[in-house]
């Protein structure tokens, strides 16, 4: 009789097993999300979250704090003065300064003086202090300007030495200076590998410069100041779901200059605190490396996500589980910077895979192994006290690093993943005063578009703490293309205490599978208390949706907790 009910209950559990498949498989037109598609959406929202919270807490550096004016002069009706024809510079053969020849042009032709040529020199020399060159000078060497030629003289300012004032400690600046020696002093080299310095948690480093033992030259003198160079992060959250496991729990274990080269290393354990055993359950392990080399700097970051969650079906049940692996190399490069924003370029090749279970049989049609490359523009800018900074990113799907065959690649009604993706991660961040407080308002935008039918784990979803405030996240809106807008007013209780935060978020989706959600778009709210007890830091809130589709199940309030400690 045991046998025969064992027999029962396996025929059941492959009649499930085929009914998920051919459901899976009968809709290609729509990839419908599964468990696996859902946590990496989760997984990418929390990762562009923290992204968004790293760039705002990044140390940069100004040491210039305006522009001293290279408007172009007035020269003064003076005598003796002289027609002049032509403007020579000596001390620049090498071309190194060409819009140096710009500011000049615009003087041949007009009658100067002695007057109107230091007016001039005042100019040029603003100019360089503009461009970073502060210990550069021009000069007017002895001359004769009745023949209709003007002679300056450019006199490169250069660094004869970078020395760390405390030799003995562990501290490297040949890593973080994209400057040398004998190379021409400019602020924004200075300005760099002290950026890239103080990207290290552990350290904080300042830059003297002295007097060389000749005209023009600098010593850079960089003290560094470091603390003890590791850390372990332990938080407790309720970001998770009721079928993995609402109850999240991670332990994060940072050591900063591991080679000694203003590196850094982060290992990561994230799991379900629930610990339910064989009914449900989340793990995931994630690692990341990454070190500058002057203006440039290459991170590898790689991550493993585990679930597995009981389903009750046809009066039996079994277990449905998956697993995704994500592997990430980045490059970026700085190419600008001046006294008040900086932009950046980045390339990126992200490799994913992804696999889905019923019981220990693969569902082998939900099999995901897709590779791709990734150019964003980066930039940063301030003004007065206020935050700007955007990215602007194109991600292709390519048949790189053993990418699976693209099944769409002769048709246009099946998702593809051979896709282009354009996506914009815009925020502002501003004080603002409400009577006599003072509090901080910061507006954050994500934006996604293609042309393309995409696999699930490659649409925007909105609808959690990450995205749109005010619901729980069990059940999100999720297309190929869609934007959501974050606004949060923050104000402390105290100078230096914790703080009260406003949210109000919106958001919204479209593309080629927006039909298959309850709806389009959602508006929530959120008020919050989050501030720091020691080395902990704390963040509580109650949300609640204000606009929602009829056919989305949410609570009517939403409530979360964040804790952190740190050793």
């Amino acid at each position: 009789m045991l046998q025969h009910k064992q027999k029962y209950l396996r025929v059941i559990k492959t009649c499930a097993l085929i009914l998920t498949i051919f459901f899976t498989n009968m809709n290609l037109t729509w990839a419908a999300p599964t468990q696996t598609d859902i946590e990496e959406q989760n997984r990418k929202a929390r990762q562009e979250e923290q992204d968004r919270r790293q760039r705002g807490q990044s140390k940069d550096v100004f040491l210039q704090k305006g522009k001293q004016g290279t408007e172009a002069v007035k020269l003064p009706d003076e005598t003796p003065s002289f027609s002049i024809n032509t403007i020579k510079i000596e001390g620049d053969e090498a071309g190194r300064f060409p819009w140096l020849y710009e500011l000049i042009n615009k003087y041949y032709g007009q009658k100067i003086g002695w007057q109107g040529i230091n007016l001039i020199v005042k100019m040029l020399t603003n100019a360089f202090i503009d461009r970073g060159y502060v210990t550069t000078r021009v000069l007017i060497p002895q001359q004769n300007i009745s023949t209709g030629v003007l002679t300056l003289q450019v006199v490169p300012g250069t660094i004869k030495d970078i020395k760390l004032s405390d030799p003995t400690i562990r501290a490297d600046w040949k890593s973080a200076f994209p400057a040398r020696p004998g190379d021409i002093l400019n602020l924004r080299d200075l300005e760099q590998g002290l950026e890239q310095m103080k990207r290290v948690p552990s350290q904080d480093a300042q830059m003297q410069l002295l007097p060389g033992d000749k005209p023009g030259e600098s010593i850079v003198q960089i003290s560094v100041v470091q603390k003890k160079p590791w850390k372990l992060v332990m938080s407790l959250d309720d970001s998770g779901s009721k079928a993995t496991g609402k109850l999240q729990a991670s332990e994060t274990f940072s050591l900063d200059n591991l080679f000694g080269i203003n590196d850094l290393f982060n290992i990561s354990i994230n799991s379900d605190a629930e610990r339910k055993g064989y009914r449900y359950g989340t793990r995931g392990d994630s690692f990341s490396y990454s070190a500058p080399h002057g203006y440039w700097t290459y991170s590898l970051a790689s991550s493993i996500y585990k679930y597995h969650q009981t389903i009750e079906s046809m009066g039996t049940s079994f277990v449905s589980s998956g697993h995704s692996r994500n592997l990430e190399f980045k490059a970026e490069k700085l190419v600008y910077r001046d006294q008040h924003q900086k932009t950046s370029m980045a390339f990126s090749v992200i490799k994913d895979s992804s696999k889905s279970y019923i019981d220990d049989t693969e569902i082998e049609i939900q099999r995901r192994k897709t590779t791709a490359a990734k150019l964003a523009l980066i930039h940063k800018q301030y003004n007065g006290q206020t935050i700007v900074d955007y990215t602007i990113a194109y991600k292709r799907g390519v048949p790189w690093l053993g990418a699976q065959d693209d099944p769409a690649a002769s048709t246009d009604d099946q998702p593809t993943t051979h896709y282009n993706i354009w996506t914009l991660d815009a925020s502002l961040t501003a004080p603002v005063t409400i009577g006599r407080t003072k509090a901080s308002y910061n507006a954050t935008l994500h934006g996604q578009y293609t042309k393309d039918m995409l696999y699930a784990s490659e649409f925007l979803s909105i609808g959690n703490r990450y995205t749109v405030r005010g619901f729980d996240g069990e059940q999100t809106l999720a297309a190929e293309n869609g934007w959501y807008l974050r606004n949060e007013l923050s104000v402390p209780i105290k100078e230096s205490g914790p703080e009260v935060y406003l949210a109000l978020d919106v958001g919204q989706i479209s593309g080629a599978s927006v039909n298959q959600a309850p709806g389009k778009s959602l508006v929530g709210s959120t008020v919050g208390v989050r501030g720091n007890l020691g080395t902990a830091q704390y963040d509580v809130f109650v949300g609640t949706p204000i606009k929602r589709p009829a056919g989305m199940r949410v609570p009517d309030k939403v409530v979360g907790f964040q804790l952190l400690y740190q050793i």
